[in-house]
């Protein structure tokens, strides 16, 4: 057993939509697709893999509850390669071409982390709805398929299982105890955010001692599985951001640790970096589990200036990953996840649309440093914030008073690794002709010129225009440990007022001494 302190979901999917070093789409996925996405991660701080054995609702493991590959899949045709697919349906074609060869890409990885020298654990997704609104979807599974009465609600748009129907989490319970019983894992993660709606709306209170017990039931059947090893099993669990947030969703996570029934909760904001990840709220509401914070592979999403938004997104860079990683460990975080982090390379299959936005390599030597809080505290930071929290988007009539947010930062000024500190203001329209007085901890700041991104990007797609951008100097004896208070008003005024201006982002890059 290592110490699980850097945890990296790999979703297997990922093995048939993406292009990597080890794959192109000219070629049908092989071995070395499922063993290259898991042996890239030796001499980096991942300690922990946590796979996702699932493309969407399929299994990818030769399942004997779900035999898709064994009853369904063998009788299908495929289309002509020059059929118009949509991407679920290109998808859905490579795997089963690998997976009719009898192959087991759970297996593979599985051998591959013990290669390396890191622990297994697989990371189940307790209610995933991909692509749902089609009901015709070759990834969806039959019990979804033939119980739309289990659903939250019926009909033609989908939607996800109901967890007060005992037929749905006795499915989801047998299928964890196939994965636990087949393969030689270290432990077990119940994703709940893929999707974290699990009961009818309004009933959510009415759902939450069912979700504890069904919770009791996997820690028990671990138990069982682990004391036939002669060691435990740990568990854990993906969830909302916040206890408040999650308790809203039907799990009480204070009383599964109060039961000793999960042993790692990975605080996730879903599908965005962003550091708005209550980590101090977790660690006072707990008082066994140890306490993740979760990162992402992008930050907002977008549209090309032709207006197409498929998987655009704005890539997390290696300054984010940096300063989210100091921000959660200052919070008192037993470690840190990361969730996605392959999904910068190429899962396009090739749309014409996405040509000038290739696919990137992950930015892996981020990762062979993200636990030493030493050398984080000595790089640049990228603070930011985005439209997700509920503080921002700030809307600021022409003129308008001062509006607040609370800007976190992690590190502490008086080290002195920092020279020049610059705040950048994001809005959803130019705001070039905007007159704003913009303070932080009570501090008018100044305009300065800028055109563009405070550190270089890791890739083009979603990046804002010049003219949604304003720059302003922060003396760096303004800054504190902690929250900041950055506050924005519009002064705009007179004959020609130009109405409302729309702050979507805000984000603090301080920059270190120049090198000797």
């Amino acid at each position: 057993m290592t110490a699980n302190r850097c945890l990296y979901n790999h979703e297997l999917l990922i093995l048939f939509t993406s292009q990597s070093p080890y794959q192109s789409y000219r070629e049908d996925v092989g071995d070395a697709q499922a063993v290259g996405f898991v042996e890239e991660l030796a001499g980096t701080a991942v300690d922990t893999l946590m796979c996702c054995p699932q493309a969407w609702m399929t299994p990818l493991w030769p399942s004997t509850i779900d035999p898709k590959w064994r009853d369904e899949a063998p009788g299908q045709t495929e289309p002509p390669a020059e059929a118009d697919r949509t991407y679920f349906e290109k998808a859905y074609w490579r795997m089963r071409r690998y997976m009719l060869q009898g192959k087991d890409p759970v297996a593979l990885s599985l051998a591959a982390a013990r290669r390396i020298g890191i622990d297994f654990f697989l990371s189940y997704r307790m209610n995933e709805i991909h692509y749902v609104r089609y009901p015709d979807c070759p990834t969806h599974s039959r019990f979804w398929r033939e119980h739309p009465e289990w659903r939250l609600h019926p009909g033609p748009a989908g939607a996800p299982l109901n967890y007060l129907v005992p037929e749905v989490r006795d499915r989801y319970l047998a299928l964890l105890a196939e994965l636990a019983e087949r393969y030689d894992l270290d432990g077990l993660e119940l994703d709940f955010m893929r999707h974290p709606t699990l009961f009818p709306p309004g009933r959510e209170a009415e759902g939450t001692p069912v979700l504890t017990g069904f919770v009791r039931e996997v820690r028990a059947m671990l138990d069982r599985v682990g004391a036939a090893r002669g060691r435990r099993l740990p568990l854990g669990v993906r969830v909302p951001r916040s206890p408040a947030l999650a308790l809203t969703a039907g799990m009480d996570i204070p009383a599964w640790d109060r039961e000793g029934l999960v042993d790692m909760v990975n605080a996730s904001p879903h599908f965005r970096h962003i550091l708005g990840v209550d980590i101090a709220g977790y660690k006072a509401a707990l008082r066994h589990a140890r306490v993740y914070g979760e990162m992402h592979f992008n930050t907002r999403a977008g549209t090309t200036p032709d207006g197409y938004c498929n998987n655009i997104n704005r890539r997390t860079t290696p300054r984010l990953y940096e300063t989210a990683a100091l921000h959660f460990l200052d919070q008192g975080a037993d470690g840190l996840s990361f969730f996605n982090f392959a999904y910068t390379r190429d899962h396009s299959f090739a749309e014409p649309r996405r040509r000038g936005y290739p696919g990137v390599e992950p930015p892996f030597a981020v990762l062979r440093s993200i636990l030493d809080e030493d050398h984080l505290r000595r790089q640049p930071k990228h603070y930011f914030l985005g439209p997700d929290l509920g503080e921002l988007p700030l809307r600021l009539s022409s003129p308008s008073p001062a509006r607040e947010v609370a800007l976190p930062v992690a590190d502490r000024l008086e080290e002195g690794y920092f020279a020049e500190a610059v705040l950048r203001l994001e809005a959803d329209s130019p705001i070039q002709a905007f007159d704003f007085a913009v303070t932080l901890n009570g501090r008018e700041l100044t305009a300065i010129p800028g055109s563009g991104e405070l550190f270089r990007p890791f890739s083009a797609e979603a990046l804002p225009p010049p003219a949604n951008l304003r720059f302003y100097a922060v003396p760096l004896d303004a800054l504190r440990h902690g929250a900041n208070r950055v506050a924005v008003a519009n002064r705009t005024c007179g004959e020609y007022a130009l109405g409302q201006a729309t702050i979507t982002g805000l984000e603090l890059a301080l920059y270190r001494h120049p090198a000797p």
